[in-house]
């Protein structure tokens, strides 16, 4: 479940969630997509949950599975 911690830098509203690949507002859809790997590129390690080479710092970015 996603959590509105961040305030959307558009609409000025708590409505910024998390998602698989960066931010998108829930009120005025304003997206924010960040680069994986902090912008290094590479591929990834393998999801287990989705198969595909997709996880960067615990998290893939296709399926959006956190991985401890």
């Amino acid at each position: 479940m996603a959590k509105a911690v961040n305030i959307c830098p558009k609409c000025g509203q708590q409505t910024f969630f998390e998602t698989p690949t960066g931010r998108k507002c829930s009120k005025c859809g304003h997206e924010m997509i960040v680069p994986a790997n902090g912008g290094m590129g590479g591929k990834g390690q393998l999801c287990r949950n989705c198969g595909m080479f997709t996880v960067f710092n615990g998290k893939c970015r296709n399926c959006g599975a956190k991985f401890g």
